[in-house]
């Protein structure tokens, strides 16, 4: 009895063995790291780092979307809405930042960054961070869509209230 279950447990195995492993659709692909598409995206990070988008617009297609946390828009108000907030942020870092381009075998190129996001407030004097995940999806040299997406509770929380100056006298 030990022997037919052993020879069946046997068979068993080799038949398992020489099946395809049917994959799920997009599965395939190869990741690179330090290319060209990643330093772009890396460039991107460090011109909002550095205050300056100048330059940035290149990258973008001329019909390309950007999504922040899922709202759409264009790629430029993107990048004017990351710079108006470094109005109420100082000491703005990404930190442990890893960024990869993935090559799908279907052709669809992905890149993709990680990073944790910090900064000090300047009305709470709290630091605050969040993880950020972003991607540029690319089509030849040029990215069609590019998202960001964070957890902003604390980030908006912890902006204040702009003091308006002009605000109507009471006569």
């Amino acid at each position: 009895m030990k022997k037919i279950f052993f020879l069946l447990t046997l068979a068993f195995s080799i038949h398992s063995c020489n099946q395809a492993v049917e994959k799920p659709e997009n599965q395939v692909g190869h990741v690179e790291m330090n290319d060209a598409k990643s330093a772009a995206m890396d460039a991107f990070n460090d011109a909002y780092l550095s205050n300056d988008f100048s330059g940035q617009n290149e990258i973008f297609s001329e019909n390309a979307v950007a999504y922040a946390n899922g709202v759409e828009v264009s790629p430029a108000e993107m990048m004017q809405s990351f710079l108006d907030g470094r109005n109420f942020y100082d000491d703005i870092k990404n930190l442990d930042r890893t960024t990869v381009t993935v090559h799908y075998d279907d052709g669809r190129i992905y890149t993709n960054s990680w990073f944790k996001w910090e900064g000090v407030s300047k009305s709470s004097g709290k630091l605050v961070d969040s993880p950020v995940h972003s991607y540029f999806l690319w089509e030849g040299d040029k990215v069609t869509k590019v998202g960001f997406i964070f957890d902003s509770h604390d980030y908006v929380t912890n902006m204040g209230v702009v003091e308006d100056t002009e605000s109507p006298s009471e006569d």
